[in-house]
């Protein structure tokens, strides 16, 4: 362990907590062990002291000037965090660093390293795991003492390119994760989903039946295999789209939608359930099978299992459900025969920037339902085309606002967006040439709206 040793004889981040110690037991424990083995600079750093962990977190916080965040008083966790850089404490029970150690997840997680006499720790022998790139739970109750484990094992194979242990299916089978909170659940589900080349991850989860404790709202999916296994191939074909393919060559556009935060995961999650509401709307007639409704029902229940099950934030909820809710519009607009200019505007308009996640499904969905896919590419250039042009173009200066509709004695109201928008989408295909044009029309769509809503 002489490297280790060196490293963090020479680490400043770590000779400065260190030296705060005062007397206590201190020792350089888990994931930043393992990491240090691996030659990983560390970003965040984890310790355990005897004695208080939150009251030595807070001892260091002020010594440090750095921000306080008790994590759990019940566990004697506690962060601080000074310029970026993470600090994480947990107190030592009785008996010192090993139990401590015996508690914990995975083997590789397990090791320790002292800060007073720089003596090795490693009582569940994680360094030969490590060397083996394996991932095995500490104890064959680690799983069960916290179930969130079970997910966290999926995670570390993806971070660090390990395989999980022969044992850990068996151990994970039966365990329930009713009981984990949802928010940690959403938490570890994105990180799995954000890495690359995640699919046979997904395919031992699905094994394990995580996803039916997961999303209960989706069990009757789950249990058709045939929409199943479409769904899992929809999800792999996203994946690989993202990575590799059609979609890699729409540039600046690729770049900038996937520069934002979790946009692949989302893409991944709204692939493998956009059919979710299919087994609740199938129907038989004449012969032919329907699902008439399932994309937008689908969307309300993806967007149930968004909020209640995996507490994302309000923002990546909305993109679930879009994508969901959208995920046919694409296929009716390529087997148009006359795909207009005005559908064209109308899809970018409704999706905003998340039309190129849309294509993105749309593609996926085609490629696992049938594998043909170029009438659905030729349909999506003509379309980029236009959204390129139409970006390129000066503002267009509007004939019509709403002080004007209300000059016609409307009431202002949602139909005042809709009127207007079309204004200026019939503007915009010279259709409309001027005020008096515009307003003429105005009232025509305004009695349009009026009758629809009569109708209902």
């Amino acid at each position: 362990m002489k490297k280790l040793e060196e490293y963090i004889r020479k680490s400043r981040p770590i000779q400065e907590i260190s030296r705060l110690s005062e007397g206590r037991g201190l020792y350089i424990v888990g994931g930043t062990v393992r990491d240090l083995l691996m030659g990983i600079g560390p970003q965040d750093y984890d310790f355990s002291v005897t004695g208080s962990g939150i009251e030595f977190a807070r001892h260091v916080a002020r010594k440090i000037h750095g921000a306080l965040v008790v994590l759990d008083e019940q566990a004697d966790e506690a962060r601080v965090v000074k310029d970026g850089v993470i600090y994480d404490f947990i107190g030592l029970q009785e008996g010192g660093v090993v139990p401590d150690l015996l508690r914990r997840d995975f083997t590789v997680n397990a090791m320790a390293m002292s800060l007073e006499d720089y003596g090795f720790l490693d009582p569940c022998n994680g360094i030969r795991d490590l060397k083996k790139g394996i991932v095995r739970p500490t104890s064959p109750g680690a799983l069960i003492a916290d179930p969130l484990r079970i997910l966290r094992g999926f995670r570390f194979v993806l971070d660090l390119g390990f395989k999980l242990h022969r044992d850990f299916g068996r151990l994970a089978r039966n365990i329930g994760l009713q009981d984990v909170a949802a928010e940690r659940i959403g938490a570890e589900l994105m990180q799995i989903v954000s890495h690359a080349r995640t699919f046979d991850v997904i395919l031992k989860m699905n094994e394990l039946g995580i996803f039916e404790q997961i999303f209960p709202e989706a069990i009757k999916l789950i249990k058709d295999l045939d929409l199943w296994i479409h769904s899992l191939n929809t999800y792999d074909a996203v994946e690989r789209l993202i990575e590799e393919g059609f979609f890699r060559r729409i540039e600046p556009e690729y770049s900038q939608y996937f520069s934002e935060p979790n946009r692949a995961a989302l893409c991944k999650l709204a692939g493998l359930f956009h059919d979710v509401a299919k087994p609740d709307t199938l129907l038989i007639k004449e012969g032919e099978v329907h699902f008439y409704g399932h994309d937008s029902i689908g969307a309300r229940m993806i967007g149930k299992v968004a909020h209640q099950r995996l507490r994302l934030s309000r923002y990546d909820a909305d993109v679930l459900k879009k994508l969901v809710k959208e995920h046919m519009r694409l296929h009716l607009l390529a087997t148009n025969p006359e795909l207009t200019d005005r559908a064209i505007r109308r899809f970018f308009r409704h999706l905003g920037v998340d039309w190129f996640g849309a294509m993105i499904i749309a593609w996926a969905d085609g490629y696992a339902t049938g594998g043909k896919t170029r009438h659905l590419e030729r349909a999506f250039m003509r379309m980029i085309d236009l959204y390129r042009a139409d970006a390129a173009k000066p503002k267009v200066e509007r004939l019509v606002n709403g002080n004007d509709l209300i000059g016609l004695g409307m009431e202002p109201g949602p139909a005042f967006k809709i009127i207007l928008q079309e204004l200026l989408d019939l503007q915009l295909e010279g259709q409309v040439k001027d005020k008096a044009e515009a307003l003429e029309v105005a009232q025509r769509i305004a009695g349009r709206i009026a009758a629809d809503q009569a109708a209902e």
